[in-house]
């Protein structure tokens, strides 16, 4: 049998691999040693399981990691900012603030990047618990605006991540203008930030690609918020990026066709009335009442915005045939591109999804067909 030090640098392997399954399997005959006080194998458990998405048995685990390494000297402060996001309420807010401190602690007057992003990620979770949990506590509001003036501050202004969250605090304020300033200059971020990842990937680093898989999340986030805020052609652009990085994602293909038939929706709307200005302000208020628009489908206007946006939903139909039947959001957003392809004209054909696939332009593979039927004739 082998060490127990062995075993766990295997298993951080793995979990790094994104193979926390084999993981598990591998640690399965140290369980019995989970009452001692080996911090590394404990964590490595909890990591496992979090991998795993099984929080029951991972929170205990973090729990005790935490008061075993109250500064993160042994095990790092990661083990902080998950158990803080777990637990939620004032609980995780103290945890998340504990995590914190010790990455300050660890920095000293020179701070890295990598701390940076730690300490920006802490703020992020504790704004999203007053945001949630502890939104109906007075001082809420105060506290979202002293959270992510300090993650602004901390990062230069360059956080991507914190210009979503600042986007998504004036929304709740009402602030839209400067709500759709703070997404253009995360998407600016997101971008560079995606960049710097992709020449990364070329020196084939695991961590690159980790970094490049996390990128997803935040993304769909901020195509979502870009849309409420009308911010049309930046969400499109949003989503072409997120295809380089998860090409057949249920969720970006239901945003593209929903970003398009939302532009079908806004051109009808112009059309009807001219003399009103579009800004920040009445385009939130028109995506609130979009329903009552009528689409009218021989609108010359709309030909290409219809056109895309039942290759996106048809696309987003297809792999919504094969997902997991009691994921709800996936069979949401597959009932929902189906009732809007309705809507819209239907689906696209086969054929045509395939050609798209393969890269081929349609029109000009529909042209080369109708001439060599013309040779054969």
């Amino acid at each position: 049998m082998q060490d127990t030090k062995t075993v766990v640098e295997a298993a951080k392997k793995l979990i790094g691999e994104g193979n926390s399954k084999e993981a598990l399997k591998l640690l399965k005959p140290f369980k019995k040693n989970l009452k001692s006080n080996d911090l590394e194998l404990i964590q490595v458990f909890a990591d496992a399981y979090l991998d795993e998405s099984n929080v029951e048995k991972a929170y205990p685990l973090l729990t005790r990691c935490c008061e075993m390494d109250p500064q993160g000297l042994k095990g790092g402060s990661e083990k902080f900012f998950t158990l803080g996001q777990i637990t939620g309420g004032q609980d995780g807010v103290n945890i998340l603030f504990q995590g914190i401190t010790n990455v300050s602690q660890e920095a000293g007057d020179v701070i890295t990047k990598e701390q940076t992003d730690k300490i920006v990620k802490g703020l992020l979770s504790m704004i999203e618990i007053w945001m949630t949990d502890l939104c109906m506590e007075p001082n809420a509001e105060m506290q979202c605006e002293e959270l992510i003036q300090k993650a602004l501050e901390i990062s230069d202004n360059k956080s991507p991540e914190a210009l979503s969250m600042l986007g998504s605090i004036r929304i709740s304020q009402q602030r839209f203008p400067e709500a759709s300033n703070a997404f253009l200059e995360a998407w600016k971020n997101f971008e560079l930030k995606k960049q710097d990842i992709e020449e990364n990937l070329q020196e084939a680093s695991l961590s690159s690609h980790k970094e490049y898989i996390e990128l997803l999340q935040p993304l769909l986030s901020l195509v979502k918020m870009c849309i409420e805020m009308g911010l049309y052609e930046v969400s499109l652009k949003i989503i072409s990026a997120i295809k380089d990085i998860e090409e057949d994602n249920l969720e970006n293909y239901y945003l593209e066709g929903f970003c398009y038939y939302l532009l079908c929706k806004l051109e009808m709307f112009k059309s009807h009335n001219p003399e009103v200005a579009i800004t920040a302000e009445n385009i939130y208020e028109f995506n609130e009442h979009f329903e009552e628009v009528v689409i009218d489908l021989t609108y010359p206007a709309l030909t290409d915005f219809i056109h895309e946006a039942r290759i996106a939903f048809s696309f987003a139909a297809k792999s919504g045939e094969s997902c997991d039947p009691d994921d709800e959001i996936a069979q949401e957003l597959y009932s929902g591109s189906l009732r809007l392809l309705e809507i819209l004209g239907g689906p696209i054909d086969d054929s045509e999804l395939l050609r798209l696939k393969k890269g081929e332009n349609v029109e000009e593979a529909d042209l080369q067909i109708e001439i060599e039927e013309d040779t054969n004739e």
